[in-house]
């Protein structure tokens, strides 16, 4: 019985072992094919480079079956902390769990079919209670050392150095303190870009599960009790960033919502197209008049008064220069 638990306890292990080293390459394919958000810790170019090679060095650990009695216990906290990472991602509504790279699983899914089986198996499934196990092989140890290190360097290197380019068939990534003094460039890829095209306008771009954007959409619904706001005319519009092949729900949490800006309230909602998936550190914020962007926040959204300033400034300037002509 004892036996057969050891046994069991390998293969365990070592099944552990392969999924880990799954999940590494595709996060490292996802890095040198497609751009990251940098919108939170979750998402930070160097964060997941230093997940990959973690993974990638756990998983050849716990496949060479060196040291079982470390490699369980390390094995058993690593899916404890994953699986509370996993379900905080579910607590805060994220579309996937980000374990697989561009394979997106939802992260209740992943939790409950592949993390809490893991720590449940581990905890069955212990590796025997001999105090004193043996020590590996010096050629054994070596060599399994000398190959994980060759594969850890190499891969950090490529990742290291190789980033996917901007913009693709399939994806470009978004930049909007690079917009201002020019034409908002997507205006044609928003729903509701005709509308954005006259007047002046604060656009926020979100995603749903952006706790800041959700926090910014409600400060900014309360600006119609601002006298300013009729004053300059502001109208103001939440466009949602879909994930990619998300038509179907490309307004996700604003269906119903679609109001005209110019009836009973400042605003509206639209959505940017679901043809390519789009990167942008949200919450963005972009301050709008008759297509020209006057000004752009990235990953954070302006209060109030910072906002009526630059309504102002922005007036100012495009009064003066119709004066002249």
């Amino acid at each position: 019985m004892v036996k057969n638990m050891k046994s069991l306890s390998d293969i365990v292990l070592k099944l552990l072992g392969v999924l880990l080293i799954t999940a590494a390459a595709l996060k490292g394919w996802q890095l040198l094919t497609e751009p990251v958000a940098n919108n939170d810790i979750w998402s930070y170019r160097p964060f997941l480079i230093l997940t990959v090679e973690f993974e990638l060095a756990l998983g050849i650990w716990l496949v060479s079956g060196l040291f079982k009695r470390a490699a369980y216990i390390t094995a058993l906290l690593c899916f404890l902390v994953f699986s509370a990472i996993t379900a905080y991602k579910g607590i805060t509504g994220a579309e996937s769990c980000g374990c697989f790279g561009s394979v997106s699983i939802n992260p209740y899914l992943t939790l409950f079919a592949i993390y809490i089986p893991a720590v449940i198996a581990l905890l069955v499934f212990r590796p025997g209670n001999q105090r004193h196990l043996p020590w590996p092989s010096l050629v054994r140890l070596g060599a399994v050392t000398s190959v994980g290190l060759a594969i850890l360097v190499i891969t950090g290197a490529v990742l290291g150095f190789n980033q996917p380019q901007k913009a693709t068939s399939t994806y470009k990534v978004l930049e909007p303190q690079q917009w201002p003094d020019g034409q908002l460039p997507i205006l044609d890829d928003i729903d509701i870009g005709e509308q954005l095209k006259t007047g002046t306008w604060l656009v926020l771009f979100y995603h749903p599960d952006c706790p800041d954007c959700i926090k910014a959409m409600a400060r900014y619904r309360q600006m119609e009790r601002v006298p300013a706001i009729k004053r300059y005319n502001l109208k103001i519009a939440f466009i949602h960033v879909p994930s990619f092949g998300n038509s179907g729900n490309s307004r996700a949490n604003t269906t119903n919502k679609n109001i005209n800006a110019n009836e009973t309230t400042p605003w509206v909602y639209g959505s940017l197209l679901a043809t390519k998936q789009w990167f942008i550190t949200t919450p963005a914020v972009v301050l709008l008049k008759t297509r020209a962007v006057g000004s752009a926040w990235e990953g954070t959204a302006p209060d109030f008064d910072a906002v009526l300033h630059n309504v102002a400034t922005l007036t100012y300037f495009q009064n003066q220069g119709q004066m002249k002509e």
